[in-house]
């Protein structure tokens, strides 16, 4: 016996002492380390992340014949073969090339795993953070407005809302895209949008953006695509953040600061993040001269917020991280008759998430639990023949959550697996300052989603998503009531009550094929369903809107889409294309459509409906040329096509355009960087656009020539001047107001 044990010693010490490993440094083309680059042992699934210097270590016990992946974002990946026998193994230097084209960056959104945008059967964008920096924004969806097939409607810069439109399909309506952070849903159950504003850009990394109904991988909000914000992450040991602030036109006043700690060296470590903002302008006057009276004041604004984060890595796949985000916002609204401030906004947001991330081995899964809190409030004043009313409406709005995804390789199927559940509260009330009349609708809903899907590399040239979700809707507690009404809301008396429960269920599946004819070269198809339903706004709330007055419409039924699509993308040394053609139907369409009926003799009331029948389609071209290394052209072309095929109800409207598609976009951006001075040139032309349901009002063409500058003063210290807007296009909006004319920043910013 004691020999045997101590033969086994021998045995196990003998095979510690060949513990082998493999070590290398990994460097840009500058020479410089790449702090938190990803390196993976790819067939024993083994993995670590390189130190301050870009080093990295790997080890392996006995003979190994493996290749090592190294990825870092915004650089293109590379696999580096190797073999250990009985020594260690050094790979050197690892240089690794910066990324010059949207298809070869890194993306989770088209298929809920990290992927080369090259691998995936789908419409995918990216907007790195090099391009963020560069893009004349305020607001971090402005980023977005250069990719073709994406439409943001923000006609009044940084003193309006937005709603930012993926193809014909979002039109008006900001709940038919999703939009996530960190895979974690934002939208509002009870309007269906976002909101931009407050989203601190400073905080992010890239944006993700998937084109196209989305449904099957991420439910009821994407139906017409999803965008994913990726946060900043500390990479290595102590502070890394940047501070900057500036001045624009209409006296605006802009500063924010981004930071990043990581608190001990190596793949164990806690980390945290901080990021706030705050921004304060006079605004300007939306009304045109023409038809300006005394109470036509500026949209004055003033927001403040703050977003933080706090975690530990358990090691190089695996962490868990908290979040917590806080926004304020006066909004002034352009109208002032007794009130101190006159009409405003108001905005008080708290959002937080908590996210549990696992890579072991095969298995990756991701837990989160979040809730977001809006408390929305705006007082409203109108002087009409002489009588004043005043009306403050208060909103309280909840959404809260939990979501978990599990994904599982297997031979050549990467298999998916997700379920998530999404609750959202309503109850506002209108209460008149003037009278005694209050206004108060009230709901809930609960989504239940299941999806799953199958990444299946058929053989080394084809490769199918397999994907089906299945949604369950429920819609309860939902009332309409009057109290001490009065004739100001003598119309409203017919709806009150309480609204009937409602449950929906439906299925959307999606088939996505891709050829690769080589590396750079391939072409997909994608088949799918898409579906969603209303908004507790869209069942309960009788409102104001950008074109007029809302009734509640709570009969509504849930919108259908079916979409095929075919895309082709291929890259070469110095350039790349990507084209992509789509035409999609939709079934019970909702959309807004006039009564005839105007509130106060002014304002346009408007029914959500279901519309039979719609025709959607689109083009996009995507064209990127690397002028040098160091200078990059992009030019997109999208043609959008709307129209109602058929509409039993109102058969008037059969054959009108759809409002808020443009027909056509075209963007043309340079990118150029020097070693201290970089700049952007950036072009949008919007094409003819109608903003009603009857093709009355139109929006005609419109250029926008936007130009940035950045100057390294001193390492970190830099110059940013930009303008917006620069050939002041002005146009109306609706019938009495005008869009935001030229905007000029000058700002100051350290990186460090």
């Amino acid at each position: 016996m004691r020999i045997f044990i101590f033969t086994f010693l021998l045995i196990l010490l003998a095979s510690l002492s060949h513990a082998q490993s493999v070590r290398g440094i990994v460097l840009n083309d500058d020479n410089k380390p790449l702090i938190g680059a990803h390196i993976k042992c790819d067939s024993l699934n083994i993995y670590a992340i390189t130190n301050g210097n870009g080093e990295f270590g790997l080890s392996l016990n006995g003979y190994v014949s493996c290749s090592v992946t190294v990825s870092y974002m915004g650089f293109k990946t590379r696999h580096i073969p190797f073999e250990i026998r009985n020594s260690d193994v050094q790979l050197g230097n690892i240089i690794l090339e910066e990324i010059q084209f949207t298809t070869e960056e890194v993306s989770i959104i088209g298929s809920r795993s990290e992927n080369n945008i090259m691998n995936v059967p789908a419409d995918i964008s990216v907007v790195s953070l090099k391009k963020m920096n560069l893009i004349p924004s305020d607001k971090i969806d402005q980023n977005l407005k250069f990719i073709s097939g994406v439409y943001v409607d923000r006609p009044y810069g940084i003193f309006g809302k937005s709603v930012v439109g993926l193809r014909s399909i979002v039109g008006s309506e900001p709940g038919r895209q999703l939009t996530l952070i960190e895979g974690v849903p934002i939208n509002k159950s009870d309007g269906g949008g976002t909101n931009w504003n407050r989203i601190i850009e400073s905080d992010f990394e890239r944006i993700e953006v998937l084109k196209g109904p989305g449904a099957a991988l991420y439910g009821n909000n994407a139906m017409g695509g999803a965008i994913n914000l990726v946060h900043k992450k500390p990479i290595k040991e102590g502070v890394q953040g940047n501070i900057s602030s500036s001045y624009s036109t209409y006296n605006t006043l802009n500063a924010d600061i981004s930071l990043q700690h990581k608190l001990s060296e190596g793949e164990q470590s806690f980390y945290y993040t901080f990021a706030a903002k705050g921004l304060k302008s006079d605004g300007y006057i939306t009304v045109p001269d023409s038809i300006r009276d005394e109470t036509d004041t500026a949209v004055f604004i003033e927001e403040y917020g703050a977003n933080a984060r706090v975690g530990y890595m358990l090691n190089a796949n695996a962490y868990i991280e908290m979040e917590y985000n806080y926004y304020d916002e006066n909004r002034g609204q352009g109208t002032k008759i007794l009130l101190e401030n006159g009409a405003v906004a108001l905005y008080k947001t708290h959002f937080a998430k908590l996210n549990y991330h696992n890579h072991k081995s095969k298995l990756k899964y991701d837990i989160n639990a979040f809730f977001q809190i809006e408390n929305y409030g705006r007082d409203i004043e109108k002087l009409k023949k002489g009588n004043y009313t005043h009306i403050k409406v208060n909103s309280h709005r909840e959404d809260f959550g939990a979501l978990a995804i599990f994904r599982y390789k297997i031979s050549n199927h990467s298999l998916s697996f997700g379920t998530d559940y999404r609750s959202g509260r309503v109850y506002g009330v209108d209460a008149y300052q003037t009278s005694t009349d209050k206004v108060i609708n009230q709901g809930k809903m609960d989504n239940v989603n299941i999806y799953a899907s199958d990444n299946w590399q058929i053989t080394n040239k084809l490769k199918a998503i397999l994907g089906l979700h299945f949604a369950s809707i429920s819609f309860y507690d939902g009332s309409f009531s009057l109290e001490d009404p009065t004739q100001e809301t003598d119309f409203m008396k017919g709806f009150v009550g309480e609204l009937e429960s409602k449950q929906w269920t439906g299925f959307s599946p999606r088939l996505s094929l891709q050829y690769d004819f080589s590396s750079t070269m391939n072409i997909y198809t994608v088949l799918s369903h898409g579906y969603r339903a209303p908004s507790l706004d869209d069942l309960t709330r009788y409102g104001f809107i950008s074109i007029g007055f809302k009734n509640a419409s709570p009969n509504l039924k849930p919108e259908q889409i079916d979409n095929v699509e075919i895309g082709y993308r291929m890259q070469r040394n110095r350039w790349a294309l990507q084209s992509n053609i789509n035409y999609a139907l939709g079934h019970d369409y909702m959309y807004y459509v006039a009564t005839g009926n105007k509130l106060f003799g002014r304002k346009m009331i408007y029914n959500k409906e279901n519309v039979t029948s719609v025709q959607l389609y689109s083009l996009e071209l995507d064209v990127d040329y690397s002028i040098t290394k160091k200078a990059t052209l992009n030019i997109n072309y999208t043609i959008n096509g709307s129209k109602i095929s058929e509409f039993v109800e109102r058969p008037e409207l059969e054959g009108n355009i759809l409002a808020y598609v443009p027909q056509d976009i075209v963007n043309l951006s340079i990118f150029q960087y020097f070693n201290k001075l970089s700049y952007s040139f950036n072009v949008h032309y919007q094409g003819k656009m109608y903003i009603d349901d009857i093709n009355e009002f139109e929006i005609q063409p419109l250029v926008a020539l936007d130009v940035a500058l950045n100057y390294k003063i001193y390492k970190g210290l830099e110059v940013k001047l930009s303008a917006q807007n620069i050939l002041d296009e002005q146009h109306m909006v609706s019938s009495d107001q005008m869009s935001l004319g030229r905007y000029l920043t000058a700002g100051i910013s350290y990186v460090f």
